[in-house]
């Protein structure tokens, strides 16, 4: 019983570590520096351009091989945001970092729509004057068809703080992402000013692949993490589980077993 009793210890240590690693030290909000409201401006840029027909020699046959050129669509708006100071630090193992959150409506419309969240990742301020952010349009854009002469409103949000995931583990149904969800811990700015653009003709389909909304085009990127320490990180917690559960059935059958070691009276 001794030893059963020491399994039990050394289970609900490790099943306590586990637990530990998995809990991050919230960090002191208090301390981070509000930022303030963000000044931009955003324009409309036409980077469509043609690509020429070109011929080749078959290198088998001697034909010559004509490849017919095309046009390809690429219909972008710009958004330019004047960067506020901020130096990156860590606080309590956390990486607080300044960030961008954009949303944009239709003129006519009340009906906001964010483009970031913690899932998806914060653009990051650039290390210049100004973080230029840039959002494709197109049926495939998040905007669908733009008719000509559309209008759009744009407001830009700034953050500082920290995105990172959190243990998010109740009772009932829940996902291994329902379990360790993202969120940004830190403050926020107001939304700014909105400013409005106008697409002067209708934005099409591309001829050729469709480019994707970009990150901005300077400074480092917004991803939280690789992919690599996510997968590193629900192995950690799938770990922890398991040894959580295991100790808890030990515990019961110890239990179980001093009860049936008691005599009865």
């Amino acid at each position: 019983m001794a030893k059963m009793g020491k399994y039990i210890s050394l289970f609900l240590v490790v099943a306590l570590t586990f637990s530990s690693l998995l809990m991050i030290e919230p960090i002191n909000a208090e301390t981070i520096p509000k930022p303030s409201v963000p000044q931009f401006t955003v324009k409309y840029v036409d980077l469509s351009y043609d690509v020429p027909t070109t011929t080749s020699i078959d290198q088998y046959t001697g034909q010559t091989i004509t490849h017919q050129g095309y046009h390809v669509e690429n219909e972008t708006l710009q958004l330019t945001i004047k960067n506020q100071p901020f130096t990156s630090y860590i606080d309590n193992g956390q990486n607080i970092s300044f960030y961008y959150n954009i949303r944009a409506k239709g003129y006519f419309s009340d009906q906001w729509i964010e483009f970031y969240s913690p899932d998806n990742g914060y653009p990051t301020e650039s290390r210049v004057d100004f973080t230029t952010i840039t959002i494709v349009l197109g049926e495939n854009s998040r905007f669908g068809y733009t008719p000509p002469n559309s209008k759009i409103d744009f407001q830009v949000q700034a953050l500082i703080g920290s995105v990172h995931r959190i243990s998010n583990i109740t009772a009932g149904n829940q996902s291994p992402l329902e379990m360790f969800p993202w969120i940004f811990d830190g403050q926020t700015s107001s939304w700014s000013n909105t400013q409005t653009v106008t697409i002067p003709k209708s934005s099409t389909v591309s001829t050729s692949p469709a480019p994707t909304e970009s990150q901005p085009n300077v400074g480092p990127t917004s991803s939280p993490i690789s992919s690599h320490n996510d997968g590193l990180f629900m192995a950690l917690a799938f770990v922890a589980i398991a040894i959580l559960v295991f100790s808890l059935i030990t515990v019961l059958l110890y239990v179980r077993h001093l009860k049936r070691s008691i005599p009865k009276t």
